[in-house]
């Protein structure tokens, strides 16, 4: 048993209390920090190529905490990707979206690492996971190998990397992660050689006055004076009463131009912390509360993200290092108040704002709404004349308003001003007595003429979908099924110079659900790429002891409509 493992089981032996366990976990992750540095002399970075980043940990996306640092890899595929440690492969997925393709290694210094958007995995990875494919007749599969059955050495290639899954160009995604726990922790802890000599930038200073029994928080925009590379200053600001503040900012890195999430905030108040965060890990229910630490509105509003510095009616976060009074401070009428915010990025490089507040009487604007209360601790079913809003308890993260109005067989449901802690339900009354018609009718969301699928289940009577947007959403039909054609042949040729069948394959409205690949009816691996809707079989994959050949593809959209591509094609089975 190593040092890590010792602290590991006296936590989870000794301490009983949540609140102590907590504090372990932290202390625990902190030790294997420690040991890394001091015992993993066959440290290797992922990939043969500068470290450049187009994402940071911590993050903010559009609907979730990165996880994880984002590589760049120049534009291209196919780099190869190396295990930082010994260890082994204890997780292998491929999806269509999310990761792709995706390796996760367990190392023994009870941490994992995570390689994800791949395209393709290494000659045995691949081999293994294509017969798994094979054998459960599956395109997305996730197996989970036995400890020692892919025993991995420092540095060895695991894999290429890609554009696979949620991917929006290519790149590699990597995590480092306690393997016990699984939770993701800064790789750049971890002494990744990041060249960054630039001060993080601060974009906008907002200032946010919550209220008792008041819906909508108002916002105050503050204008900054650069006074030198490193320092804001603002005009003192005349105000009073409970307030927080909010930034607009980002971090960049010496070899990219991409806008990353900082490391680091600070806010100080005559001296004394009152909100102190790092990145250093986080918990997935971190990540699922982006919208606690960002300003809802405006990003609904304006695409803009702003960070709200305090944490109101909030637990304190993974990330949270200290916290008084959520983060809010009070202003007090005659006082003077000396605010300092500091931000850095993972190499100490800072940016500073010092700001003045003196307690001056003021009137804050009120902006409560007109509609329906939905308190987080209760259920709420608001019937329409066919239809029906259905908001679980704890939809929202606090209380919130809706509006809902219906006409033209339209939903109405605004406004878009409170962030979602989980999905609510949508209801439509089936008329529908035609099993055809039924079976094709879904909800979807209403942008202006433009109807997006969403996954509708039929249930009581009614047509469902579930949902975390407001918006408008109505009743829609798909009748069309899917489009298949050849990309790179055509019926009765000669393929034997070809490595690849390549398919392409679309659906015009509510997309594509499922297909199914057979060769001389015996089924066959057709990868699926959704962004290139293009659908690949590898000749290699089998040799057929002919040379005539049946391939036939049934491709299925949402709602059940089929198509079925039938042809013949001529290959010799001895030039595989």
């Amino acid at each position: 048993m190593n040092i890590y493992s010792q602290k590991m089981y006296f936590c989870q032996g000794t301490f009983l209390e949540m609140k102590i366990k907590h504090i372990c976990s932290v202390v625990v992750i902190h030790i294997a920090f420690f040991l890394w540095g001091q015992t993993n002399t066959d440290f290797v970075s992922p990939l043969d190529l500068p470290f450049s980043l187009s994402g940071t940990f911590g993050e903010p996306r559009n609907t979730h905490f990165h996880l994880g640092i984002d590589i760049k890899t120049q534009g291209k595929e196919g780099w190869k990707v190396k295990s930082i440690a010994p260890g082994h492969i204890s997780r292998i997925r491929v999806s269509l979206g999310g990761y792709g393709k995706a390796l996760y290694v367990d190392h023994h210094d009870q941490t994992s690492s995570v390689y994800a958007h791949l395209k393709k995995f290494s000659p045995k990875i691949e081999a293994y996971i294509k017969s798994i494919q094979y054998e459960k007749e599956s395109y997305t599969i996730q197996q989970f190998p036995k400890k020692g059955e892919f025993t991995i050495a420092a540095g060895e290639v695991i894999g290429y990397s890609g554009n696979t899954g949620s991917s929006s160009g290519p790149h590699l995604h990597f995590e480092i992660r306690d393997t016990e726990s699984q939770k993701p922790i800064n790789p750049l802890l971890f002494n990744f050689p990041i060249k960054d000599s630039q001060r993080p930038q601060i974009q906008q200073l907002f200032l946010f006055y919550p209220q008792k029994n008041n819906i909508l928080m108002h916002s105050e925009f503050v204008l900054l004076n650069k006074v030198n590379d490193s320092t804001y200053h603002t005009q003192t600001i005349n105000s009073s009463g409970i307030m927080g503040l909010g930034l607009r900012m980002f971090d960049r890195q010496d070899l990219s131009y991409s806008r990353n999430g900082i490391y680091k905030a600070r806010v100080d108040i005559n001296g004394k912390t009152i909100v102190h965060y790092e990145f250093d890990q986080l918990d997935y229910s971190d990540s699922e509360k982006l919208f606690v630490n960002l300003d809802y509105p405006t990003y609904k509003q304006k695409k803009k993200k702003i960070q709200k510095l305090f944490f109101q009616n909030h637990k304190p976060l993974t990330f949270m290092k200290s916290l008084t009074d959520e983060g809010l401070f009070n202003i007090e009428l005659g006082k003077s108040y000396q605010v300092r915010v500091v931000i850095e990025d993972f190499s100490g490089n800072a940016s500073y704002i010092e700001m003045y507040i003196e307690g001056t009487k003021k009137k804050i604007p009120n902006k409560m709404l007109e509609g329906k209360l939905i308190e987080p601790r209760l259920d709420y079913i608001l019937n329409l004349s066919d239809k029906e809003v259905f908001f679980p308890k704890k939809t929202f993260f606090e209380n919130a308003i809706t509006q809902i109005k219906e006409a033209n067989n339209v939903i109405s449901i605004g406004p878009n001003l409170f962030p979602f802690n989980n999905p609510y339900e949508i209801h439509f009354k089936i008329n529908e007595k035609d099993t055809i018609k039924l079976r094709q009718t879904f909800i979807a969301k209403k942008t202006g003429n433009k109807l997006s699928f969403l996954p509708t289940t039929v249930d009581k009577g009614h047509w469902k979908t579930k949902v975390k947007d407001m918006g408008d959403f109505t009743l829609a039909r798909d009748s069309v099924a899917p489009k298949i054609s050849p990309s790179n042949f055509r019926a009765n040729q000669w393929l034997s110079k070809l490595k690849f069948i390549k398919i392409k394959i679309s659906d015009d409205f509510s997309g594509i659900k499922s297909y199914t690949g057979t060769i001389n009816g015996q089924w066959a691996l057709f990868e699926y790429e959704p962004k290139l809707k293009l659908l690949t079989y590898d000749f290699s994959d089998k040799v057929f002891e002919q040379a005539k050949h049946e391939l036939e593809l049934e491709v299925e959209d949402n709602v059940g409509n089929k198509s079925i591509y039938k042809t013949i094609f001529f290959r010799k089975y001895n030039l595989n």
